[in-house]
């Protein structure tokens, strides 16, 4: 089974069909980054719809049981997920309200600090906050995975700490390989592995070096990750963005609260790397892992078995 720690895709059958193409079985699917309560549920809304309506090609699944049904249907499954909590406010029951609708992956926050806690981008990170601690409790009890890519350094570690199931990255690199505040330090690596979770390396061109980075070179990222932390903590989160229009990237960076000037300062989306332009790839890289020197078995593993090992204990 492959999956694909997480995707923010512009969703269509077509897209849906892309991503299948490369036999990708089980992906994270982001419905929410910078939406209130109504238009995460509007966003909910369409995700379901589109399924409802191409249910040859997509499917919405919230179980490891759900999961294995969908590849032997041969439909790509899909793990609804928020890239940031503000659509939940500042009541924990939302985390289960969220859940019964499909949600089950939730990042604790996106590009700028909220009531939970910092993001990495902030100049200075006061850790999980009291409503963070409440809020975490409340993932946890509704079964939900708490998400730590674009989370501060010092609120993921308190996270790390305070949650009772385990916690994810689902796309992040090590800031080793590449020196930017979206990668993570060895303590937020090491913590996240520690308490059984996992980290799911990107592909998004600038969290790994850029277009040019080779496969080896990025392989050879993971080899060294897996000798960090142990292989069954390492997977895959490409963060594809597939569907968008051009100018849609000044949307997910930014939301509303810092957009462009001017026409100019719109940013576009990055080139990506030969060897690997979307989940279409993903037999490039799984022949990249094979060269780097992993055994089918630990090939496997990162490009699906940890993911579902992590889902089977945490979602409920």
């Amino acid at each position: 089974m492959i999956i694909d720690g997480l995707e923010i895709n512009d969703w269509s059958r077509a897209v849906a069909e892309e991503v299948r193409s490369g036999g990708v079985d089980i992906v994270h699917a982001t419905v929410g980054v910078w939406e209130d309560l109504a238009g995460a549920m509007t966003r909910i809304g369409a995700f379901r719809h589109l399924c409802r309506h191409n249910p040859d090609v997509v499917r919405v699944v919230t179980s490891v049981e759900e999961m294995h049904g969908a590849v032997a249907d041969n439909v790509l499954g899909a793990v609804l997920g928020f890239q940031n909590s503000t659509m939940l406010g500042d009541d924990p029951e939302m985390a289960q309200i969220f859940a019964d609708v499909g949600v089950r992956v939730v990042q604790l926050t996106y590009n700028i600090a909220n009531h939970l806690g910092a993001s990495c981008w902030e100049p200075t990170d006061g850790g999980l906050t009291r409503a963070g601690h409440r809020m975490v409790a409340a993932l946890n009890d509704a079964g939900v995975l708490i998400d730590l890519s674009h989370v501060g350094n010092s609120t993921s570690v308190d996270a790390v700490h305070a949650s009772a199931q385990p916690t994810a990255v689902t796309h992040g690199n090590p800031r080793w390989f590449c020196d930017s505040p979206r990668n993570k330090p060895d303590d937020v690596l090491e913590a996240v592995a520690r308490r059984g979770g996992v980290i799911g390396c990107t592909l998004y061109p600038l969290f790994m070096g850029g277009a040019e980075v080779s496969r080896r070179d990025y392989c050879s990222m993971i080899t060294r990750l897996a000798d960090q932390i142990g292989v069954e903590h390492v997977a895959i989160g490409t963060d594809a963005v597939l569907g968008w229009q051009h100018d849609a990237l000044g949307w997910m960076r930014s939301g509303r609260w810092d957009r462009p000037t001017s026409p100019d300062a719109v940013p576009e989306m990055p080139e990506w790397p030969s060897w690997f332009r979307g989940p279409k790839d993903f037999d490039s890289l799984s022949e990249g892992l094979d060269n780097a020197g992993f055994s089918p078995a630990e090939r496997d593993s990162i490009l699906g078995g940890n993911w579902l090992r992590l889902f089977s204990k945490v979602f409920r």
